[in-house]
């Protein structure tokens, strides 16, 4: 088992986001605005996952980490709408942050 000491550094400078959820009549509660992200590649690995549980992926994007993301949220990046489909803590960065994968909503 190999074990990890590096710790990478993130700069959250690729993009802004916005991060809600809707109630019961589709308007939107707001969690995060103007929130910083960098964009990640999509691996193998979660492309196969996904594949499997029949998700679609549309883009993963990395954030800093905070409470009260879960899945099927949604994330608005300039005008599209995503849904997130899972998210993925991440420990060995500076500062922790959270993957989100996410796909367009309909």
């Amino acid at each position: 088992m190999k074990i990890k000491t590096e710790t990478e550094f993130i700069s959250f400078n690729d993009g802004i986001c916005d991060i809600f959820s809707e109630d019961e009549e589709g308007l939107p509660i707001n969690k995060y605005n103007n929130l910083g992200f960098s964009k990640r590649v999509l691996g193998f690995k979660r492309y196969f996952e996904a594949a499997a549980r029949q998700v679609d992926i549309n883009r993963v994007i990395r954030i800093p980490q905070l409470a009260g993301i879960d899945n099927y949220d949604f994330v608005k990046i300039g005008t599209t709408k995503y849904e997130v489909k899972m998210v993925q803590e991440i420990y060995d960065t500076n500062p922790q942050c959270i993957d989100l994968t996410l796909d367009k909503a309909r």
